[in-house]
């Protein structure tokens, strides 16, 4: 799929502006609107709300932008991204991995002793395949602009998995004290809330970056 430039940069706007105001709206349920209905759709912490969709179409973005490349080069590198990055926008969208890990640690005892959430080894070789072989391509790529928005966004994403990670290992060990727990409760909240913003705009910037490279119409050159 291909996308004019005007498209894209009103796209990712209003993407950006939604996603400060699902951050806002997340503060607000989860300080003043507790067990509510309105919580349910709005705290960004939960999975299958308006954020997680929000994150869904960021990596689904990406997906497009590697199967506009395929088209463009016939380089089976894009089809094998395009293919993952779309499953990775379905597992976001439909909270698969969740799942998935909970099903193997509910009814395995292979990885019980492992220290936070095993997801991460079910998706390890994926992760690293996709998301290293993309920014290695846009790296390496002379034509390709904004690599420091390319450093930034590998490192956002990096310190959005640690916190996921970080959040895990405190589930499994309860290694942090509060003197209540509402306080122990805010600060997995605020973990998990930057986690979920961090991983939204990192992607968003993987996805533009990747999209005004290849994916622009202006650029539009597809072999026979």
């Amino acid at each position: 799929m291909f996308f004019s430039e005007v498209f894209i940069k009103k796209f990712y706007r209003i993407g950006f502006l939604v996603s400060v105001i699902l951050f806002i709206a997340d503060l607000l349920v989860y300080f003043y609107y507790p067990e509510t209905a309105v919580s349910k759709i709005f705290l960004a912490t939960r999975e299958q709300t308006p954020l997680t969709w929000l994150s869904a179409v960021a990596i689904l973005f990406i997906a497009l932008s590697c199967s506009s490349n395929y088209l463009r080069t016939n380089e089976k590198i894009w089809y094998f991204l395009a293919v993952i990055f779309f499953f990775f926008s379905m597992d976001d969208a439909v909270y698969f991995h969740e799942r998935l890990s909970g099903f193997i640690a509910d009814n395995t005892n292979w990885f019980a002793s492992f220290p936070t959430y095993i997801w991460v080894i079910l998706y390890f070789p994926l992760i690293i395949f996709s998301l290293g072989s993309l920014v290695f391509l846009l790296w390496k790529d002379k034509k390709a602009k904004n690599k420091k928005l390319l450093v930034i966004a590998v490192i956002v994403l990096g310190l959005a998995v640690f916190l996921d990670l970080l959040d895990g290992y405190i589930q499994k060990n309860q290694v942090l004290f509060f003197d209540d727990s509402f306080s122990r409760l805010t600060f997995t909240h605020f973990i998990r809330l930057s986690e979920e913003m961090m991983e939204l705009y990192a992607l968003g910037c993987l996805g533009y970056i990747n999209i005004t490279r290849y994916s622009l119409i202006k650029k539009l050159k597809i072999k026979n």
